[in-house]
């Protein structure tokens, strides 16, 4: 009871700052809508409720945050051990894009057909972000930058390939994409009246797997402590090139995993940009800013973040407030929080400094003694 106690303790603290935030963009929200003649408590009355109090919308909102809480745990799995993965969507499209091939044309028995598929995506996914671990082990080439640049090489090869190779062509020949996926390898939808399915499922059991991981397993400590205070944990015994290529290839596998679930929960099929137009990565990468990179606060934070979106779609029906309105208050939240990345920042170079003159002046009186 007081271990419960004591981490409801820790998780309310780590949120305070996200809600202030949350609520900070809101404000900045209400001016915009304001200043385009609309009423806004009567606006986000009509967002909220077509996001999350309305049955229909709720599984609207859950569907979409499905892959954004998974990109949300791939992300936080790089950053926490110190390697800042901005690749998630070109591993995300890697896995996604494997999985679907494999799918559709694997000469595979129909009970094998799903979980080899599936296999084959996360494998795939892992391996593409080992690549960048490999090349930084290699030449010293920036995680950041190159995790970047993958995700264009991903979209680029995977857009090649769906328009000549894989490309329906039954369709109107306007349209780049696969061929639908067999019927068996569908995940189990919940209801026949809305879009939920399997995917959220396999979302909440990434979270609580992620959670278990970090807390509990010998790797998760290395990879904390790596993001940490990397010279203590060398110091410590840990093979920091092992922990790098096991995390980015776990971050890589996840993302995969996330692009799945929207193929096989709810498209059916891969289409070009797919995972670029819905912008996935970048509100899962929002999503573990907003929550400190908490598994919990994650899930939380992409929730409410997809059903911004779903609500924005809604409002820009009904009123002369555009779907981007959405995406400023994500970005308002964003930069709210990044004040406490900020903060955290200057204080650490601060003590930095302080710790290099305090050492310099040890120096200097060992000296003139």
């Amino acid at each position: 009871m007081n271990k419960a106690k004591s981490y409801g303790k820790r998780f309310a603290a780590i949120m305070v700052q996200p809600v202030i935030a949350a609520l900070l963009g809101l404000l900045v929200g209400a001016v915009f809508i304001r200043l385009s003649h609309e009423n806004p408590i009567e606006i986000y009355r009509n967002m909220f409720e077509k996001s999350f109090f309305n049955p229909y919308y709720l599984t609207q909102t859950l569907t979409r945050a499905t892959p954004i809480i998974i990109c949300g745990i791939a992300t936080a799995a790089a950053w926490r051990a110190g390697y800042i993965n901005i690749g998630v969507e070109g591993q995300m499209v890697t896995g996604a894009f494997t999985a679907t091939i494999v799918a559709i044309y694997a000469p595979l028995p129909g009970f094998l057909r799903l979980p080899i598929s599936l296999l084959s995506g996360v494998a795939a996914g892992g391996a593409y972000a080992t690549i960048v671990a490999v090349l930084n082990l290699k030449f010293n080439s920036s995680i950041v930058i190159c995790t970047l640049m993958f995700n264009y090489v991903a979209n680029y090869i995977a857009s090649y390939l769906v328009s000549f190779h894989f490309k329906d062509s039954s369709g109107d020949g306007l349209s780049l994409m696969t061929k639908t996926i067999p019927e068996n390898t569908h995940f189990l939808q919940f209801s026949a009246s809305n879009t939920l399915n399997l995917g959220i499922v396999i979302a909440v059991a990434v979270v609580i797997l992620f959670y278990f991981m970090e807390r509990k397993t010998v790797f998760g400590y290395e990879s904390k402590m790596t993001g940490l205070n990397p010279d203590f944990s060398r110091y410590g015994g840990v093979f920091e090139r092992q922990v790098m290529l096991k995390t980015m290839a776990l971050s890589g596998a996840i993302a995969a995993l996330a692009g799945m679930c929207e193929i096989f929960g709810y498209k059916y099929r891969y289409t070009d940009n797919m995972f670029g137009s819905a912008s996935y990565a970048w509100t899962g990468l929002m999503a573990a800013l907003i929550a400190d990179l908490h598994p919990v606060g994650i899930l939380a934070a992409s929730i409410f973040l997809a059903g911004l979106q779903v609500g924005g779609q809604a409002i820009q029906r009904t009123s002369s407030i555009p779907l981007q309105m959405a995406t400023v208050i994500q970005s308002s939240i964003t930069l709210f929080v990044s004040v406490k990345l900020g903060i955290k920042l200057v204080k650490k170079q601060r003590k930095k400094k302080c710790q290099d003159n305090g050492g310099q002046s040890n120096r200097e009186g060992g000296g003139a003694a």
